[in-house]
C-alpha cells in the first residue's frame, strides 16, 4: 500500500506543479486612466496668468493599442486621452468650453521586454499644440521616457507590465507637462492671444 501511493504522489506532482502555475496566472488588463494622470508638481505648475490656463482641450489622440486579456496588457487610445484630460484638468489647463489650445498626441511607440523580473517599459508620444483659431503651432515636442517596475510591486508578470505602462505614460506626461510649462515662460508672447487688427 505504501509503496502505490508513493507512485501515486510522484505521478501526481506535474499536474500538482502545473494546477499551481495556472493558479498563479491572470488575464492581462489594459492602464488605467487614474494611475497614468500626473500630480502637480513645481516643474509642472503655471502661472497665475498663464495663457496656458483652462485654455486646452484634447484633441485626437491616436497609436494606442486595446488590451487582449490572453496577451499582455497596453494602452488604450480611450484611457490615454483621459489621463491627458485629467492631467490638463489637475495643473489648471484643461478647457471646459472649446478652448484656445488643441492637443493632439500620437503614441508613437510603446516597446515592452518579452520577459524579466524588473520590468522596464519606454514609451514615445508626439505632442502637438495648436491654436483652435487658426490652426497656428504653438509647441510640438516628441518625449521618450522609460519607466522601470521592480519585481516586488506585483508577482503576476501580466500585472506588473500594466504598473510598468502606467508608469511609462504617466512619466511621459509629466516631461511633455515640464517642457510646455517651461516653453511658455521662456517665451510668453508665442502663447499669447493674437494681436487683434481693428
Amino acid at each position: 500500500m505504501t509503496a502505490i501511493i508513493t507512485i501515486t504522489e510522484r505521478r501526481s506532482k506535474p499536474w500538482l506543479a502545473l494546477g499551481l502555475l495556472f493558479s498563479l496566472a491572470a488575464c492581462a488588463s489594459g492602464a488605467t486612466p487614474g494611475a497614468m494622470t500626473v500630480p502637480l508638481s513645481e516643474q509642472t505648475m503655471i502661472a497665475d496668468r498663464s495663457a496656458l490656463r483652462q485654455a486646452v482641450r484634447v484633441g485626437t489622440v491616436g497609436g494606442g493599442q486595446e488590451t487582449n486579456p490572453l496577451w499582455a496588457s497596453q494602452v488604450s487610445n480611450g484611457d490615454f486621452a483621459q489621463a491627458l484630460r485629467q492631467s490638463l484638468s489637475t495643473h489648471a489647463m484643461l478647457s471646459m468650453e472649446s478652448g484656445v489650445f488643441r492637443l493632439d498626441a500620437q503614441l508613437v511607440a510603446l516597446d515592452q521586454p518579452l520577459m524579466g523580473l524588473d520590468l522596464t517599459v519606454r514609451s514615445r508620444v508626439l505632442y502637438r499644440l495648436t491654436r483652435v483659431e487658426g490652426g497656428a503651432p504653438v509647441f510640438e515636442k516628441e518625449v521618450a521616457v522609460s519607466h522601470n517596475q521592480s519585481f516586488g510591486s506585483a508577482f503576476a508578470a501580466v500585472e506588473r507590465l500594466r504598473l510598468a505602462n502606467e508608469g511609462a505614460i504617466r512619466a511621459n506626461i509629466r516631461q511633455f507637462l515640464t517642457e510646455l510649462v517651461a516653453a511658455e515662460r521662456a517665451s510668453p508672447a508665442t502663447f499669447a492671444a493674437p494681436a487683434r487688427v481693428s
